[in-house]
């Protein structure tokens, strides 16, 4: 009897993996959540600042950086819910209880998100507060804090081995296209026609071996503004995902600080600078 290929085993794979994309869905309303606390509470704006001007290509770098903070904070809030349901489906408590959890949960979230919102939202728009456009700022203390997040998916029957020279080009253009449809979405919001939003990317990736396993290092920079450092590999039946973000035009340590902690705790690899 003739081998399955390796294509008859990812469709295989992903046929058997169909039920849990109702949990996908699930975990990304947690995201989505996330991510509207962000945005209600002024949490965005007060990582972002404020656009350094008027015109469609300060506009089109001020999208870019929302755009990484849009796509940081769903991933976050879609690896808090899978957290937290785990953290259910192993606890004591009889199946009718676990249940009935899970079912309120995605309620659970939006009160949650918008209670936040309006608890800490007063203080971080308090008039108390220093301005962020009313002192100069040195372009040394322009840099920004290094946002780091976790998720994890199914390898969909994908094995350390298949990472090749055409898949890590093939991860590099969909993680390209995912932030620029994001931040062209913002541009629209903006009030912007997006056939304006061109930012310039710059992106580049390698294959790095640490600790006997093969990580994608992909790094893009978006108009010279902002940073975006990516890690993924493969764990058993599941992919891994490491994004660092900064929104600011410094680069990204990948093995140490904020961004070397996070690879360190998932891949149980670190290299010494």
């Amino acid at each position: 009897m003739a081998e399955p290929t390796r294509g008859e085993d990812v469709a295989h794979s992903m046929k058997n993996e169909q039920p849990s994309r109702w949990w996908i869905a699930y975990h990304l309303w947690g995201g989505i959540c996330l991510k509207t606390y962000l945005d209600v509470s002024e949490l965005t704006k007060l990582f972002l600042g404020v656009p350094s001007g008027s015109d469609p290509a300060s506009a089109s770098s001020y999208a870019g950086m929302a755009a990484l903070i849009a796509v940081g904070a769903v991933a976050a809030g879609y690896l808090l819910s899978k957290s937290l349901i785990g953290a259910i489906e192993n606890g004591t408590m009889a199946n009718k209880a676990k249940l009935a959890v899970k079912i309120s949960l995605p309620i659970g979230y939006f009160a949650a998100a918008i209670l936040l919102a309006m608890a800490t939202g007063p203080l971080i728009s308090s008039p108390t507060g220093v301005s962020r456009t009313s002192v100069p700022v040195s372009p040394s203390s322009d840099m920004r804090p290094v946002m780091a997040y976790t998720t994890i998916q199914s390898a969909e029957g994908v094995k350390e081995a298949d990472l090749d020279q055409t898949g890590l080009k093939n991860l590099e253009t969909w993680i390209v296209e995912t932030i620029l449809q994001k931040g062209r979405n913002k541009f629209t919001e903006m009030g912007y026609n997006p056939k304006d939003y061109k930012p310039h990317v710059v992106a580049n990736s390698v294959y790095v071996a640490a600790g006997g396993k093969k990580l994608a290092v992909i790094k893009i920079a978006i108009d010279n503004s902002m940073r975006s450092v990516t890690i993924l590999g493969i764990k058993g039946k599941e992919l891994h995902r490491v994004s660092c973000l900064r929104a600011s035009n410094h680069d990204i340590p990948v093995w140490s600080g904020e961004c070397g902690s996070k690879v360190s705790e998932t891949f149980a690899v670190s290299i010494q600078p």
